[in-house]
């Protein structure tokens, strides 16, 4: 019975990371930006017809660029939006159906050994995480892999963000922890972080890296009901928050759209691409 429990939890806190699986996009090295095409490349219209003026090509991916720290600041207004809200949405009813689990977690009622989650206390931690972005950042500076740095860089600002906004929310509901240590249970800070590193290097290399990734965010989440320092609901609340800051952060890869015109020059025409900002 222990078991089915504790499979039933896992289950819970790895359905919160499946919409992020399922929605990864294949990240684009750079961006095509105010681009023009000669005449001889399109269709012209036919004499006598308007030229179109607004056409909608299909999105392009772009990469936002700039220093990490000035970066940060950004993010936290583009947290709040309708994605955020929807991934919310979902981990909400997620955390809705794991809450009869939650007096599981008070004295190890799951029955699992904690010596086999130790590593996870220590690797889905803030210092960690965060330490592991800086040095992705700081290697790809001096190898000159763009890549690298550029994941680090988010792995950081995802960290950054997650953890103001988790801290925020832990100091304001002030919820017990099962082992009644302190007030700061809710939401589980180790499973943002964790969720938070997972979800950027999904939405940077795609559903191969977000399997393992999320299977070791949802390790890190049973390894703090283990250790008796939160409940279920406070480790699927905590992966949600993960997964909308590291969506934030990652915003520039969703895609960009473009506007297309037809404009007369000496001897043809010319077709112009414009970015349309989101």
């Amino acid at each position: 019975m222990h078991f089915l429990r504790s499979a039933a939890c896992f289950a819970v806190v790895l359905a919160v990371a499946t919409p992020a699986v399922a929605q990864q996009l294949t990240p684009a090295d750079s961006a095509s930006v105010d681009t023009q095409a000669s005449a001889s490349q399109v269709q012209l219209p036919r004499p006598g017809q308007p030229a179109p003026t607004d056409l909608i090509l299909p999105r392009t991916r772009t990469v936002e660029s700039g220093n990490v720290f000035k970066l940060v600041a950004g993010d936290f207004k583009r947290f709040f939006t309708q994605d955020t809200a929807r991934v919310m949405a979902f981990t909400s009813v997620s955390a809705i159906v794991a809450a009869p689990w939650d007096r599981e977690g008070v004295n190890n009622g799951f029955n699992i050994p904690t010596s086999l989650f130790e590593a996870g206390n220590l690797m889905g931690s803030f210092a960690f995480q965060a330490g592991a972005g800086f040095a992705g950042y700081g290697l790809g500076k001096v190898i000159r892999n763009e890549k690298l740095a550029m994941v680090g860089r988010d792995v950081i600002r995802a960290q950054v963000l997650s953890q103001v906004i988790a801290q925020t929310v832990k100091i304001s509901v002030r919820r017990p922890r099962p082992d009644l240590s302190n007030n700061m249970s809710f939401p589980s800070g180790h499973a943002a972080s964790a969720f938070a590193t997972a979800t950027v290097l999904s939405r940077h290399y795609g559903w191969k890296a977000a399997v393992p990734a999320y299977a070791f965010g949802s390790y890190v989440a049973l390894a703090r009901m283990a250790w008796n320092r939160h409940h279920a609901t406070d480790v699927v609340m905590g992966a949600g928050l993960g997964i909308a800051s590291a969506r934030t952060v990652t915003m520039s890869l969703a895609g960009t759209r473009f506007n297309l015109g037809v404009q007369p020059q000496q001897g043809g025409a010319s077709i112009n691409f414009t970015k349309i900002q989101k």
